[in-house]
C-alpha cells in the first residue's frame, strides 16, 4: 500500500511541475525562476514524504540517491541567487534525473527485482 502511495506521489508531482511550467508560459504574472524555486519546494516536500513511506521497503542505494536529489534541490537555491543563468538548466535537469529514476524504480519494484536485502544475523556458536 505504502509503494502504490509513493508511486501516486511522484505521479502528483510530476503533474504539479508539468502544471507549473505551464502557468509560466501562459500566464505574463509568474516568472520562471520564481514558479522553478515554488517546485523546488514543493519537490523537496514531495520527496521527503516518500523517503519517510518507503523507508523500510526500498534497499538503501535508493535511500541514498534520493537524498542526493534533495540536497541537489535545496543547492538549486543557492545557484538561484549566486549564478542565474544556471539556475533554470540545472533546475529542468535534476528534475528530469529525478523522475527518470522514479519510473525506473517503479519498473524495477513491479517487477519484484528492487527490493531490499534482508541481512541474516549470524548465530553464536554454541561451546
Amino acid at each position: 500500500m505504502k509503494e502504490r502511495l509513493n508511486t501516486s506521489i511522484h505521479a502528483i508531482s510530476l503533474i504539479m511541475v508539468a502544471a507549473g511550467l505551464a502557468w509560466v508560459v501562459w500566464s505574463s504574472q509568474t516568472g520562471m525562476h520564481e514558479m522553478l524555486t515554488y517546485l523546488i519546494l514543493l519537490l523537496i516536500g514531495a520527496e521527503i514524504l516518500s523517503l519517510y513511506l518507503i523507508k523500510n521497503i526500498y534497499p538503501e542505494s535508493h535511500t541514498t540517491f534520493k537524498v542526493g536529489i534533495i540536497a541537489a534541490l535545496v543547492i538549486l537555491i543557492g545557484v538561484k541567487t549566486m549564478m542565474p543563468s544556471l539556475f533554470t538548466p540545472l533546475t529542468l535537469t535534476v528534475f528530469a534525473v529525478n523522475y527518470m529514476y522514479n519510473f525506473y524504480t517503479d519498473t524495477k519494484r513491479r517487477k519484484g527485482t528492487l527490493k531490499k536485502k534482508i541481512q541474516v544475523k549470524a548465530k553464536p556458536r554454541g561451546r
